[in-house]
């Protein structure tokens, strides 16, 4: 089990720079007013339970076709398929990186804060906050689905694959949950660095997503037969 940490853990700190993971608690602890920290908690273990039962279930779905998917994608279809997703991914990133523009915030943002940690919150928002931010994100976490995967093709029985996606979820909301106790013991200390992290945030979201869809593409391409070819072809140059 070991060995298999240490391949995903390294992706679950990518991980916690996630919307879901980081931003949005951030986000939460600039509330003005009326902030209610135990719900900030609260909302970051809905979050990692929230991705703990759906990396579950996908690991319990790719058990049940993993022979046969595994024929699907070293079959030559299977192989231009790959190659196709990952060129695609590569250009979606460049789209998102490069061309896209960011549209502008509304106050229904606010509204779904005040519902989840503000004076008025209430146990369902939090909970509908937590889901949609798992919801949302989950597309587009390429370092969680890595893992996934390289869990189903690891040789650990059932009950070692969900104690290590258990872990790899609370590494996850780990820098978060440290945040939020700095928070509620030093309100005065963390509130400039937070806004600095929000900042930051919020200026790199953009390039970092874009960055996470290259890594895809790239790891999908660099396994199919097109890309040895591109190599072959660059290196007779």
């Amino acid at each position: 089990m070991n060995g298999v940490l240490g391949e995903i853990l390294p992706l679950a700190l990518l991980d916690t720079l996630g919307v879901s993971t980081i931003a949005i608690p951030v986000w939460f602890l600039l509330m003005p007013t009326g902030l209610r920290i135990g719900r900030v908690f609260g909302y970051l273990l809905l979050v990692a339970a929230g991705y703990l039962l759906l990396g579950l279930l996908l690991l319990s779905m790719l058990e049940a076709v993993r022979d046969d998917l595994r024929s699907a994608l070293q079959s030559p279809l299977g192989d231009k398929a790959m190659a196709v997703t990952g060129g695609v991914l590569l250009l979606v990133a460049v789209w998102y990186g490069l061309l896209r523009t960011a549209k502008p915030g509304t106050g229904r943002l606010s509204r779904w804060r005040e519902q989840a940690v503000g004076r008025s919150a209430t146990a369902g928002g939090l909970f509908t906050v937590a889901a949609l931010a798992v919801l949302l994100e989950v597309a587009t976490m390429f370092p969680y689905l890595a893992a996934l995967g390289t869990l189903s093709r690891s040789t650990l029985p059932w009950p070692s694959q969900a104690a290590a996606l258990a872990i790899y979820c609370l590494v996850m909301v780990a820098p978060a949950a440290v945040v939020t106790l700095a928070r509620l013991v030093a309100k005065g200390l963390v509130h400039r660095p937070l806004r600095r992290i929000d900042d930051w945030l919020r200026a790199n979201a953009q390039e970092n997503t874009a960055w996470l869809i290259a890594l895809a593409g790239f790891i999908l391409l660099s396994n199919t037969t097109a890309y040895d070819n591109i190599l072959a072809l660059l290196s007779s140059d």
